[in-house]
């Protein structure tokens, strides 16, 4: 994996900052890279396999990594079709405030991920909920 040399840019130039993306591709974890670099060298064949698909015919590669992706994107929302009605069944008993809160937070969300981070943004207004001081009778000021 090659790694982007920290030199310093001339003095009189000023170079354009990279962009997030760009940004996230070239940082490397060097625990991660040590693990992966063990892996590779345990799994020559489908190194070997992945480096010749990358080169020869990058876009069935693209199809392959993203097959991956799109394995996993369909395990969890078949995670979140079997929580969602329980989730809505929660928000219907819950006051206007915090149905509209969490409509909010999900109308910023893309369609494709929306189903899988209503149950996570559900999830995440329960718990606050459910752990938020409330004053009872005994909890009044102390004399």
């Amino acid at each position: 994996m090659a790694l982007k040399p920290k030199t310093p840019p001339p003095l009189g130039e000023a170079q354009p900052k990279p962009s997030l993306s760009e940004e996230r591709i070239m940082r490397v974890n060097p625990e991660i890279d040590r693990r992966l670099d063990g892996f590779m060298q345990a799994n020559t064949k489908l190194t070997e396999y992945y480096t010749n698909l990358v080169k020869d015919n990058p876009d069935r590669a693209v199809r392959a990594f993203m097959l991956t992706k799109m394995f996993k994107h369909e395990a969890e929302l078949r995670v979140a079709t079997r929580q969602i009605p329980q989730a809505k069944e929660w928000l219907d008993q819950q006051s206007p405030e915090v149905r509209q809160r969490i409509n909010e937070r999900l109308e910023k969300v893309s369609p494709i991920y929306r189903e899988k981070a209503a149950v996570r943004i559900i999830g995440q207004e329960k718990a606050k909920l459910d752990f938020s001081p409330r004053l009872s009778t005994a909890q009044g000021i102390g004399i």
